[in-house]
């Protein structure tokens, strides 16, 4: 009988413990943590990178006790070095050149993972990324000479080579150049500098009237006639300056003289799809044309036609440019994003390269 009841002190006694143990009170510690490594291991493109999130205070069990904020700063250069910007399509040489969707680090993916971080620590994940567009697809390149809105044509002497080889080389600058939505294109950034190591040459003949920078003579021909084609096509013009003299290769007060380092001609596209240039300078004549898609919406301008007779020229010395006497300058405020559409998909007929190539 005293066996028995011994028996029974000794099983009280240890099952006892167990049961009469209170559970965690709200506000007690965590158990310490654990010592094995709970890593957080990413990778990608070849490369790897892992972290011990006890580094960051993570017991092994309560993902609360994982600092967020030391977590991130960790992750940083990571999001950095992974980051692709997206490149729009392009023309070469009149060819397409693909647009490249870019990427960058899901932060909110990353943050759920961390919400049930237990199931992913010590194993590879890949990293998580969420596509980045271009604002110009390779698509929208393809549709952008379906309708054209503007063209303005200018006579040029082809005898006279050298202002004949500037033209050129200008209106080969601006062809096939794109202006996106709300994008503001400058004249004399896109064209650049008019040097002899980039090709132009002097030109001691100019056309009467007109501006010369000595070396680069003529490139006001091309400037004032992307002038006229692009006012045609109801673009926003931003800055143009005509010379106090009339030139004779568009009516008067239609020139828009450049020079680098000084006046600019610039102009926005303010329509809802972007816009193309299209220029051409061969036998003696020199033709710029905007086109869009045919979802683009322009209100046209008349503009009055150019001379149809080869424009008088002059001799001056190639090293003393005339000087610049200002007639008309104004500058107005590019359009804010704001105001501009909020997409692209809310006059005439399209041509083929082949029937509009710059050549000399």
């Amino acid at each position: 009988m005293k066996r028995a009841v011994m028996i029974a002190v000794v099983l009280l006694w240890v099952y006892g413990c167990g049961i009469a143990q209170e559970p965690l009170k709200s506000g007690q510690s965590h158990p310490k943590a654990t010592p094995t490594p709970q890593m957080f291991i990413m990778e990608t493109d070849g490369q790897q990178w892992s972290v011990d999130l006890r580094r960051f205070g993570y017991d092994g069990v309560d993902p609360t006790t994982l600092n967020r904020g030391e977590f991130h700063a960790w992750l940083k250069p990571i999001e950095e070095r992974v980051y692709r910007a997206p490149k729009n399509a392009r023309f070469v040489s009149r060819t397409i050149q693909p647009h490249q969707n870019g990427r960058k680090l899901d932060q909110q993916k990353i943050d759920d993972w961390l919400d049930n971080i237990h199931e992913y620590v010590n194993q590879s994940l890949p990293v998580p990324y969420r596509t980045l567009y271009p604002t110009i697809t390779t698509e929208m390149l393809e549709q952008i000479k379906e309708k054209r809105i503007g063209r303005y044509s200018t006579l040029y002497n082809p005898n006279h080579t050298n202002r004949s080889h500037n033209i050129w080389l200008s209106a080969k600058a601006i062809d096939y150049h794109v202006v996106d939505v709300g994008e503001v294109f400058s004249f004399n950034q896109v064209v650049g500098p008019r040097l002899v190591s980039r090709g132009y040459k002097p030109a001691p003949i100019i056309v009467r009237g007109e501006y010369t920078e000595g070396i680069g003579g003529g490139i006001c021909q091309t400037s004032s006639t992307l002038f006229n084609a692009v006012d045609q096509a109801g673009l926003r013009i931003i800055q143009r300056v005509s010379h106090s003299k009339e030139v004779t290769y568009v009516p008067i007060g239609r020139d828009a003289t450049v020079s680098w380092g000084g006046p600019d001609f610039r102009f926005q596209n303010q329509l809802n799809q972007p816009v193309l240039i299209v220029a051409q300078a061969r036998y003696g004549r020199l033709t710029v044309s905007i086109y869009g898609p045919e979802e683009i919406r322009n209100q046209p301008h008349p503009v009055p036609e150019a001379p149809r007779q080869i424009p008088e020229s002059e001799k001056v010395p190639p090293t003393q440019p005339q000087p610049l006497e200002k007639k008309s300058e104004y500058e107005e405020a590019p359009i804010p994003p704001s105001q501009l559409p909020r997409s692209y998909g809310e006059g005439m007929e399209s041509t083929s390269p082949g029937n509009a190539t710059v050549a000399h």
